[in-house]
């Protein structure tokens, strides 16, 4: 890879996906704050750069079974995989963190208020995440399938109509900014999910579900907002040059 140093963080990321389990362990923001460089990110979160090349280099040269050049996918591929991996899991986990997040709330919430925010917060994005898991799945994915799979439908849906679908992934990107600020802002209340010397399993499998969920939804926009949508976008502006 080239210099890795200079290039913002979604790219290296989306180059090779395993970078992300490097910046996730120095909890820096790979989706919503992947404009920046390195050393930018570094700085705000006051880490070392040089350790974190170092780690870099480590994750890029170790064998992975799970590294997939997400960027060379066609379109309706990724969608699917988007879809039946990542929106699956959101379905299944968000009923049963609710459930953990309940128990613990209910036996340490009063000594622990931050364990009701980080509950309040989970439930409120939640219910917003669902709503856009929908617009994704009965609106944008339908439609990146016909233009990526379809040379005539392409020609005929990449016209002045384009532009609803367009407004609408730019909101759904900005939801992905809401729900990153909202999984940060649980992250810091957990203390990076990390439950006290006391918890009962109850309280940790609470955490290790919050964690799990945090991972997942960090790919799944990632996938999305550096990778589906804009190459969905990338296909009408050459479709206007042409």
């Amino acid at each position: 890879m080239e210099n890795i140093a200079q290039l913002p963080i979604r790219e290296i990321v989306s180059k090779d996906y395993r970078a992300a389990l490097v910046f996730r362990t120095f909890g820096i923001d790979f989706c919503c704050k992947g404009d920046q460089t390195i050393q930018e990110a570094c700085t705000r979160k006051k880490a070392d750069p040089h350790l974190l090349l170092e780690k870099l280099i480590e994750a890029f040269t170790s064998p992975s079974e799970d590294h997939f050049d997400y960027q060379s996918w066609p379109l309706s591929l990724l969608a699917n995989y988007i879809e039946n991996k990542h929106h699956a899991m959101i379905r299944e986990r968000i009923p049963l963190i609710r459930k953990f997040l309940k128990r613990v709330v209910k036996v340490h919430g009063a000594r622990e208020p931050h364990l009701k925010k980080i509950k309040s917060l989970f439930e409120d994005s939640s219910e917003d995440l669902q709503r856009h898991l929908e617009q994704e799945e009965l609106i944008i994915f339908p439609f990146i399938r016909k233009i990526s799979t379809d040379e005539e439908r392409k020609r005929l849906l990449l016209s002045p109509s384009f532009q609803q679908i367009r407004e609408l992934i730019y909101e759904l990107m900005a939801d992905h900014e809401q729900e990153g600020a909202c999984l940060e802002e649980i992250r810091q209340l957990s203390n990076d999910y990390t439950p006290p010397a006391y918890a009962c399993n109850t309280y940790k499998v609470a955490f290790a579900l919050l964690e799990e969920f945090d991972v997942s939804m960090q790919k799944h926009m990632h996938l999305e907002r550096n990778i589906l949508f804009p190459e969905a976008i990338s296909l009408e502006v050459a479709a206007n040059l042409n």
